[in-house]
């Protein structure tokens, strides 16, 4: 009797769905990227990677590199199918734009289908990017061959609408149990409305507010948790064995009133150095009761592949989802560390009971307002920010365990808006441990250097670039014949150059290269090296 019921409620679903109601509805069942999926739809408060656009459009902003998404789902036996395509790329310091197609083909009679087109940006609204925004602009249209004629008017199945989505996504650093916990808020559809042609009609899409955590044990370790609100007239809840009829409006009740809260949990694991991911989840239908989903991914540095399995109710068959995930270009980490701005020297740390001292070498230049202090427990990467502007050249990091060894960088920040950070200083890495009694805690503190500021070196060649070029690129160095980095924004066309902020009698590395004008550019190779030594910028423009 149960199945024989759960038959005729799928026939009606699909009669509605030909009569156009609920075109894009929010019945849990969609959803994109392996890795979210895998992990129960709980993934409001990581969305680091492409399919942020549906979870959360401002974890986008965690993207450090250019990235190519394409995910395909069968559904419900491959009665449909749910694919998504993305092209998203971090530009300037802290935004990232994407551009995402999310497509839904019904195999039915009908050719019906839906698209959505969506314009993304996120962006970074502090210096240490752990409170970021997000919006989506998006496109809907559902086409299909059908029509109906009314009384009336005929009714086309072909509708088009704008929508807009908006994300909230807020890091906090927790030096003392673990590496950082996520908040996420993410309103899906805050005003999304489908105009059908052949007719006056108008369909709201429900608005979802999605609220979610996500609690970074460690750097290879996740739990996370969403929870959804919403209402959607287009679906109805679980079935009932036995229909009841309500004599009072003269209707049969078939199922129960879907619930406007939906429960996602998930867990994330990687192992092998992060080749291998794990993850499983719970996620809760507005449909059906809720069912166990699971996942696992292999990543390497430029790509990766994502799989995702869905359990659903009978007759429905399970989901398999697939992504791929490719990567192109520096990271957004690495681009920042090419700057004006030189990073502090000789960091150095000092354990003391549940913290650590940190002291270094103060950078001298005048356009350094400030400090900023990152701590990982793995050498060489990971590193979260846990102070900000600091104006002295120490600082006591204090709420750590003793035992552990945590390992630290620090960054010089100067004035310019937006803010220019430099690359990381050397690591240096301490063991919190109790002192004994009596023992103060002293650690020495670096005294600046009295040094003449403002130097400079007027490069020349003497020499106008050909009209086949775009002119030359200048690279410095403190070492003879390595460690060069580039010093103008974009090609010289000139015959000389002035290099500002240097120390003052402090001699420096030069090379040159001529850089063509296609598309992308071309570069030379390195011309033979010299080197100057720095002058005070009164002397220089003497002429001395």
């Amino acid at each position: 009797m149960k199945k024989k019921f759960l038959l005729i409620l799928a026939g009606l679903t699909l009669i509605n769905t030909l009569l156009f109601g609920g075109a894009f509805d929010k019945g849990g069942v969609l959803g994109i990227g392996g890795r979210a999926l895998g992990m129960g739809d709980a993934f409001g408060a990581v969305a680091d990677d492409g399919s942020a656009v549906y979870w959360n459009s401002a974890g986008l902003a965690q993207l450090e590199r250019a990235e190519l998404n394409l995910f395909l789902g069968p559904l419900l036996n491959g009665k449909e199918y749910y694919a998504f395509f993305s092209f998203g790329s971090p530009f300037f310091q802290d935004t990232v734009w994407q551009l995402s197609v999310i497509s839904l083909i019904h195999n039915d009679k009908n050719n019906t289908k839906e698209f959505t087109v969506v314009g993304s940006f996120a962006s970074s609204l502090n210096l240490e990017r752990t409170f970021s925004v997000g919006v989506n602009i998006k496109y809907l249209n559902y086409n299909s061959t059908a029509s109906f004629p009314t009384p009336s008017v005929t009714l086309q199945g072909i509708a088009n609408g704008l929508g807009l989505d908006l994300g909230v996504l807020y890091q906090i650093p927790l030096p003392q149990w673990g590496k950082k916990i996520n908040l996420g808020l993410f309103i899906q559809d805050i005003d999304t409305t489908l105009y059908w042609q052949g007719g006056t009609t108008e369909e709201k899409i429900p608005t979802i507010f999605k609220i979610g955590t996500a609690y970074y044990i460690e750097d290879n370790l996740l739990v996370t948790a969403d929870l959804d609100f919403f209402k959607d007239l287009n679906i109805s809840g679980q079935p009932l064995e036995t229909p009841i009829y309500d004599s009072s409006r003269g209707i049969t009740i078939t199922a129960l009133v879907p619930p406007e809260t939906r429960l996602h949990i998930g867990v994330e694991g990687w192992f092998f150095k992060k080749h291998l991911g794990l993850r499983g989840g719970y996620t809760g239908f507005a449909t059906m009761q809720g069912r166990f989903t699971g996942g696992a991914t292999y990543k390497e540095d430029t790509w990766q592949i994502d799989y995702a399995y869905i359990g659903h109710a009978e007759h429905l068959g399970d989901s398999h989802r697939f992504n791929i995930a490719l990567r192109f270009g520096q990271e957004k980490e690495k681009i920042r560390a090419i700057s004006i701005v030189r990073p502090p020297k000789d960091l150095k740390a000092y354990p003391a009971n549940n913290a650590v001292n940190l002291t270094w070498e103060p950078n001298d230049d005048p356009n350094v307002t400030g400090y900023a202090v990152y701590m990982s427990k793995s050498p060489g990467s990971r590193h979260i920010p846990i102070a900000k502007r600091i104006k002295e050249n120490y600082v006591t990091v204090d709420g750590l365990q003793n035992g552990t060894r945590y390992y630290f960088v620090v960054t010089a920040i100067n004035n310019t808006y937006p803010p220019v950070e430099s690359n990381y200083s050397n690591e240096a890495s301490a063991v919190p441990a109790p002192v004994v009694p009596g023992t103060p805690e002293v650690f020495p503190i670096a005294k600046p250097k009295k040094v003449e500021k403002n130097g400079v070196v007027d490069v020349k060649w003497g020499k106008m670039p050909p009209t086949n070029l775009a002119g030359y690129n200048i690279y410095i160095s403190e070492t003879s014949g390595k460690g060069y980095v580039k010093v103008n924004p974009s090609p010289i066309k000139d015959v000389h150059y002035i290099v500002r902020g240097l120390e003052v009698g402090k001699k420096y590395y030069f090379v040159l290269t001529s850089v063509t004008n296609d598309v992308p550019p071309i570069e030379s190779k390195f011309s033979q090296e010299w080197s100057d030594i720095a002058k005070p910028e009164s002397a220089a423009e003497a002429g001395q």
